[in-house]
């Protein structure tokens, strides 16, 4: 089974919401190449991609409208509703990214997956690895993902609409549908982004499980027959090394179009996430402010929690899923250092310091489109940025009502 056949129902939903342009060729491919251009999935994803742009310009242009029309609002109702209106446009831009991306980048998608198959065919061959087995792992585990992240998401988005249609009456359905869809586009987007990491951490894994096997010297005793035994032990042990460093410099290349295929994805998706965790921060802090401690109360603002959550969790697991497959170069460095080998010979000496100058020359890291690196230090500058911005926005909010307060006096 190829990696493209045990992820087909994950393409097939991609194909669906405009993520994946390319379609499957039938089980007897002579060419070897699976993934053959459709140009009617084209057209779709472009049809798809132009509706959803008007939709959002149209919906700019109506709330300026809409805007000069509610002078009569409460200041925290004006807030609130300001707050989802700039979710909704972020959500709508991250969603159009995604959709412009799938497109613009299809021939990066189609070279992520040929060289996925290359490295699993040397994988194969030169390390005498079971491939098959840990593609149909690799199936099982999308599958569990995929059932938890949608039950997380079901279970959000219930409990959302829950505890605002106490609230909102009849408007807030429509807001929610008009957001749910590009959320649950954007939310795939991140999907297939964790799987496209998984399967670089698989292959980083494999290597390092052969790094730690690895022996370059045997000790043994000096008889003929004996030194023979070692000599093949010990060249077959070399070939086992060469192997690794030059799947190694495939899996950096892979990381690579990795990088071309989902990184404006990831600088949308994240800066989307941030605009919602802290607007969603903010307006927890106002209805905790003018709130009376009543059930009601505590339910919108546990719902406003609530709507935080999915974005929260996607930065989250990004973050420390690219971070963890990233340190996979730093721990083959380390076991590198700890093979067995003979000093007394030039070409392992050789080999060695040319794979560790490899390992430290071609680190592995996810960018953002070049912006920023996806890791745990991310984690970090998303606190920091949100602390910050949530500060000024209280003072502005503070001060605007002390001068409120103050006039109301006089």
């Amino acid at each position: 089974m190829d990696t493209l056949r045990a992820l087909e129902p994950l393409h097939r939903v991609c194909q669906v919401c405009n993520l994946w342009p390319w379609r499957l060729a039938p089980p007897p491919d002579p060419e070897g190449i699976l993934l053959r251009r459709s140009r009617w999935l084209e057209l779709y994803g472009w049809t798809v991609l132009m509706a959803a742009t008007s939709f959002t310009a149209y919906g700019l242009f109506q709330e300026s409208s809409v805007e000069e029309k509610k002078d009569s609002e409460s200041t925290i109702s004006s807030i609130g509703h300001t707050v989802d209106f700039i979710q909704l446009v972020g959500m709508r831009v991250a969603h159009l990214a995604s959709l412009l991306e799938a497109l613009w980048q299809r021939q990066a998608q189609r070279g992520f997956f040929v060289e996925l198959g290359e490295i699993d065919r040397l994988l194969s061959k030169a390390l005498r690895v079971d491939v098959e087995a840990m593609r149909l792992q690799m199936r099982r585990q999308t599958s569990r993902r995929a059932v938890w992240i949608l039950c997380c998401y079901a279970v959000s988005q219930l409990l959302i609409l829950g505890a605002k249609l106490l609230s909102r009456g009849d408007r807030f359905p429509i807001y929610w549908v008009s957001y749910l869809l590009p959320l649950l586009v954007c939310g795939l987007r991140y999907f297939q982004i964790f799987n496209a990491t998984q399967l670089v951490r698989q292959r980083l894994d494999v290597l390092l499980v052969a790094l730690q096997q690895l022996q370059l010297h045997q000790k043994g005793p000096a008889v003929d027959t004996v030194l023979e035994a070692q000599e093949d032990l010990e060249q077959a042990a070399m070939d086992r090394l060469i192997a690794v460093r030059l799947l190694y410099q495939r899996v950096w290349a892979l990381v690579a179009l990795l990088n071309r295929c989902y990184g404006l994805s990831m600088l949308m998706q994240v800066g989307n996430d941030f605009l919602a965790i802290t607007s969603n921060c903010y307006w927890m802090f106002l209805n905790f402010r003018q709130s009376a401690a009543s059930p009601f109360d505590i339910l919108q603002i546990v719902a406003s929690g609530v709507w935080s959550a999915p974005h929260l969790g996607n930065v989250l697991v990004l973050s420390v899923l690219c971070d963890r497959t990233a340190q996979g170069a730093t721990r083959l460095a380390l076991c590198l250092h700890q093979v067995s080998v003979d000093l007394r010979n030039e070409s392992h000496n050789a080999l060695i310091t040319q794979f560790s100058l490899q390992l430290l020359h071609q680190r592995l890291h996810f960018s953002a489109a070049g912006f920023f690196n996806v890791d745990c230090t991310l984690l970090y500058t998303i606190v920091g940025a949100t602390t910050t911005y949530l500060i000024i926005l209280i003072q502005f909010h503070m001060s605007e009502s002390t001068i409120g307060g103050g006039s109301n006096g006089q």
